[in-house]
């Protein structure tokens, strides 16, 4: 079953992903600033804590590929959304060069979903084929078939040994042909707000807000971070 209308499940799912990585980064500032003396991508709690917010990130991701393209591809949508994610990954990539030149981003997030969209829009109206897509990349990426860095061990000379942010395009693909199957389910599609006659409380409307603005978000949340953190990171000398 695939639903026109916007559905409020999937805007909450990326509300608690927001959220959660909100709370990975302030961590990550706090080591940045010298506050803590750990680093969260070198404890296997905080790299397991980046995977939740990854897989619900991209499982978004193709279920809103189905929403939007699951009859039909709407090219005019498609390509307007893929214009606004370049943008973003675009700024993310100028300021991480400016910023941190020897771990700047060259295949982050909003990289990814650019790559992981254009990869998988065109099977947003097939289900079962896109599980076992799905199944098979994540498998492959598990199991160490394709190495971690594909396709950027060819140019590696000219990207940073460590980059602040990388999405390894096996396995994580797979989560987004998964999201496409999930998409499809019917039990997605009952919404849970109109089920219940929420779609106008205004606490209800509160949770999902951040889940309608993700890309902004996104794209703020760490310069805001900055912003009030700095201040105390000088009056702490």
């Amino acid at each position: 079953m695939i639903v026109k209308k916007r559905n409020y499940n999937v805007d909450l799912i990326r509300s608690i992903a927001i959220l959660l990585m909100v709370i990975f980064h302030f961590f990550y500032d706090l080591k940045f600033f010298g506050w803590v003396d750990w680093y969260a991508y070198d404890n296997q709690g905080w790299k397991n804590f980046r995977c939740v917010i990854l897989t619900l990130f991209f499982i978004c991701v193709g279920v809103g590929l189905v929403y939007s393209h699951g009859r039909k591809i709407n090219w005019q949508s498609f390509t307007k959304r893929l214009v606004k994610i370049a943008i973003g990954a675009g700024v993310i990539t100028t300021i991480s060069l400016v910023m941190f030149p020897q771990r700047w981003v060259f295949f982050g997030v909003l990289q990814f979903i650019f790559v992981g969209s254009l990869c998988a829009v065109w099977f947003a109206s097939s289900p079962k084929l896109s599980l076992i897509i799905g199944s098979v990349i994540i498998l492959i990426g598990n199991l160490g078939g394709v190495e971690r860095h594909w396709p950027f061990v060819y140019i590696k000379e000219y990207l940073p040994d460590y980059s602040l942010d990388y999405i390894a395009i096996f396995p994580w693909l797979g989560v987004i042909f998964v999201g496409i199957f999930l998409g499809h389910s019917k039990y997605l599609s009952y919404d849970i707000f109109q089920l219940n006659n929420l779609k106008n409380d205004k606490l209800m409307q509160g949770l999902v807000w951040p889940g309608k603005h993700s890309l902004v978000i996104y794209l703020v949340h760490q310069p805001i971070l900055f912003a009030v953190l700095t201040p105390f990171h000088w009056w702490l000398g």
